[in-house]
């Protein structure tokens, strides 16, 4: 409970500090992803922020999230052709993805590190930000 209060704060802070108003709409946004394990689409957020506030709109919340998005406060999973997920997790990570389920989780590798081949074209670019997406099976679909 204490993460998720801690989680909490840190958005309300970072909203402010970006010039976001904290609308009751967005407050309960936050509150939900405070609280989201995993990545959730925005079907998934509407229905819990619903379960607050029931005369929320999709659009709301949908704008809402993607305002998070553009502010750095809220990742980004798009995988082929399927509904974009949400990263709420803010502790730097990887994912493990199912091919059969399409289940995502949060992997946590220690010394991940690379070197870009000379083969590449990224010559006098800068790396912000390292993503690894593992994919296989998880336990409960190779049963």
């Amino acid at each position: 409970m204490k993460r998720h209060t801690e989680r909490y704060e840190q958005l309300r802070g970072q909203c402010a500090t970006r010039g976001l108003r904290i609308t009751p709409q967005r407050d309960v946004l936050l509150r939900v992803l405070s609280e989201t394990h995993g990545h959730p689409t925005a079907d998934d957020l509407v229905k819990q922020v619903r379960a607050v506030l029931p005369s929320v709109s999709h659009a709301t919340v949908y704008r809402n999230v993607q305002e998070l998005v553009q502010a750095g406060l809220v990742g980004t999973l798009k995988r082929g052709s399927g509904a974009v997920q949400f990263e709420v997790n803010p502790d730097e990570h990887h994912h493990f993805v199912c091919r059969q389920c399409g289940r995502v989780w949060d992997v946590y590798l220690e010394q991940v590190g690379f070197r870009v081949s000379r083969k590449s074209p990224l010559k006098g670019f800068t790396i912000d930000r390292r993503e690894l997406q593992l994919h296989g099976l998880c336990d409960a679909c190779r049963s």
